[in-house]
């Protein structure tokens, strides 16, 4: 029998970074060590792994998704400030086989996996055999991916979709619109629809209905917002997400007619997982739909909550796998 192979994979974020090792024998892949890190807590991503992989065994093979444009392998990643490179980490760490790819890619590789119980339906629609999926999630920034059917498989497209511009769909984002156009000039979606951006529609909502915004003083100001107004205990907060999560559903629509994504619209990150039952509650499948006379198409497309928050993990895991047996 021959000897197991152990592979690496990383889903690295700007707030956390998530690490696996894992074995590869008869049975597939086997869990050896997992860990979770502050990203904040570290100079570099190498740094990091060092910890991780003290006493660690030989590597095969490696795949990190990473919040950010790749290119050559490489990445200096979006709202964190890291240069990730793969050949580096390859010399430093003595792995033959290393892979970098956007975090949003590695999602679109880890859907295919999920067990119908990871997924929460929010629109049934009428699922196609074959069709384009897309996958987006909001989390410290907002990542955006494709999956298209080519030959017979499929193919992942990395983008940077989060950063194309906001598009307001009522009169309150047009407000809001101006409102961050005085703050930051250039207003991508990632403003809006993101734990920062929730942050930003509370602090409008508090200048245009004149209410102190006390939440922004707390440590964590988007988990402080979304937790006020989960227990309706501060009426900005639960204007706040009640806009925040409208217009994350109107970018899953715009998304879904990029794409005519008829396999399925999921909404990954932690984000979405957290707010599951407010995101069920009615203001995301509106924002979706609300598409004029492309109403009805949008009604057939499937959207999913995807309730794992390690499906990023779970598909760099399976490309490292491939790597071993390419």
């Amino acid at each position: 029998m021959s000897k197991p192979k152990h592979i690496l994979a990383g889903d690295v974020g700007g707030t956390k970074v998530l690490l696996r090792l894992s074995r590869i024998d008869a049975i597939g892949c086997v869990l050896v060590r997992e860990q979770r890190f502050s990203s904040a807590d570290f100079p570099d991503f190498e740094a990091l792994l060092a910890q991780f992989l003290l006493d660690a065994p030989a590597i095969a093979a490696a795949c990190f998704g990473v919040p950010g444009p790749v290119k050559d392998n490489a990445a200096r990643l979006t709202n964190l400030p890291w240069f990730v490179d793969g050949s580096a980490i390859g010399r430093r760490f003595g792995i033959i086989s290393v892979r970098i790819l956007n975090d949003f890619a590695a999602v679109g590789h880890g859907i295919a996996a999920l067990p119908p119980e990871d997924l929460r339906v929010l629109q049934a629609g009428a699922a196609q055999d074959g069709a384009a999926r897309a996958v987006l999630g909001a989390g410290t920034g907002l990542g955006v991916g494709f999956v298209f059917p080519c030959g017979e498989g499929e193919i992942v497209v990395p983008t940077e979709g989060g950063n194309v511009d906001f598009a307001p769909g009522t009169e309150m984002e047009i407000e809001l619109l101006r409102f961050l156009r005085r703050r930051y000039g250039q207003v991508c979606v990632e403003r809006v629809v993101s734990g920062p951006g929730l942050a930003n529609i509370y602090a409008f909502v508090c200048e245009y209905g004149q209410h102190p915004p006390v939440l922004l003083e707390s440590a964590d100001p988007p988990a402080a917002i979304a937790e006020a107004a989960q227990s309706n205990t501060d009426v900005a907060a639960s204007h706040a997400l009640a806009m925040f999560i409208r217009a994350y559903g109107a970018f899953a629509g715009d998304l879904a007619l990029l794409s005519l994504s008829r396999g399925g619209v999921y909404v990954a990150g932690g984000v979405a997982a957290k707010l599951a039952t407010q995101m069920a509650q009615g203001g995301f499948v509106a924002g979706f739909l609300d598409k004029g006379r492309y109403r009805s198409l949008l009604e057939t497309v499937p959207l999913y909550l995807v309730m794992n928050t390690e499906v990023g993990l779970l598909g760099a895991e399976r490309l490292a796998a491939r790597q071993v047996s390419a």
